[in-house]
């Protein structure tokens, strides 16, 4: 444990709580007082984010920290930190924009996206969000590196233009969910100009979630795919994610989400993430959680690692 460190985020959480003397802020959630309550949807990326906030608060903090991860879903997570069985749980401003808030607009501005969704959480129900992570999970359209560098493909509009020259004897992957949304692979395929003629050339091949879409990548059976850009087989394959050139996809910045209630309360919680979240990058999360999925650790030990590394804890 670093004492310095815990020190100063200790005594900046003390002058807070002193400057509200007088003040009403129980928190009523899954933590109260000097305690608070850490949520997480059911996925490694989740659970280990979820245990890097659990060990920092308790390696750096005199809280009581709560392990609720592993909830579920967006929509259990949301409802437990609204109805105050949890405190806090990490998000992602484009879940937040879109699914929680009900927003229809694209925002593929990073900045814009988290401060109108933070704005709109502060307002709507009491949430706020910390300092954002450096990882972006963004929608993407990912390509194996060899067939993309021998065409010269290196953004979405690069495979468009290749589509509509004909090249359509090739294989694209994609989720079956996201292949028949229509705010899915019909809008992306529209917003990009791919001729709809062109496109039935290609073969199309769908399947569910879970990483078999990449390991057909890797294996040669097809030349790209749909995905996210924090998902482990990425880094694992060394794939390319082409670049987003006409702003299709609202951006997917990985951040807490927390009651404003446990922030007045306990002010150091906040500062504790806020020196965390930007300690993950795209590729950290693609490592971990490759971690997690491949080598089957324990989410826990690969957060305090994680931790330990950047001199988190």
């Amino acid at each position: 444990m670093h004492n310095s460190r815990r020190a100063f985020l200790q005594s900046a959480g003390a002058i807070g709580i002193a400057s509200m003397a007088g003040c009403s802020s129980i928190v009523d959630g899954g933590g109260s007082g000097d305690s608070i309550t850490i949520g997480s949807k059911q996925f490694a990326e989740q659970e280990i984010l979820g245990h890097m906030a659990i060990a920092a608060l308790r390696e750096n903090t005199d809280l009581t920290v709560n392990d609720e991860t592993g909830l579920g879903g967006t929509s259990q997570c949301f409802n437990a930190l609204k109805n105050d069985e949890i405190d806090c749980y990490w998000t992602y401003t484009g879940t937040l924009w879109h699914q929680i808030l009900g927003k229809s607009n694209v925002i593929p501005d990073g900045e814009q996206i988290y401060s109108e969704s933070k704005s709109a959480a502060e307002e709507e129900w009491g949430l706020t969000l910390t300092e954002p992570t450096g990882a972006d999970a963004s929608w993407t359209i990912v390509a194996r590196p060899d067939w993309a560098s021998e065409h010269g493909i290196e953004t979405i509009s690069d495979f468009a233009s290749y589509v509509n020259d004909g090249n359509t004897d090739m294989t694209f992957v994609s989720y079956t969910e996201y292949a028949e949304r229509e705010d899915g692979l019909p809008a992306l395929i529209d917003d990009y100009g791919i001729e709809q003629s062109a496109w039935d050339e290609v073969k199309l091949r769908k399947v569910g979630y879970g990483g078999l879409n990449y390991q057909i990548l890797n294996d040669g059976q097809a030349v790209a795919t749909s995905g996210w850009q924090t998902q482990p087989q990425i880094y694992k394959y060394d794939l390319r994610i082409l670049d987003d050139d006409k702003g299709h996809f609202s951006k997917y910045w990985i951040v807490p989400m927390i009651q404003q209630a446990a922030v007045e309360e306990n002010p150091v919680v906040k500062e504790t993430l806020d020196e965390v979240a930007p300690s993950v990058t795209t590729e950290k999360m693609q490592q971990m959680a490759l971690e997690a999925s491949e080598e089957d650790r324990d989410p826990a030990s690969i957060a305090r690692d994680h931790l330990s590394s950047e001199g988190l804890i």
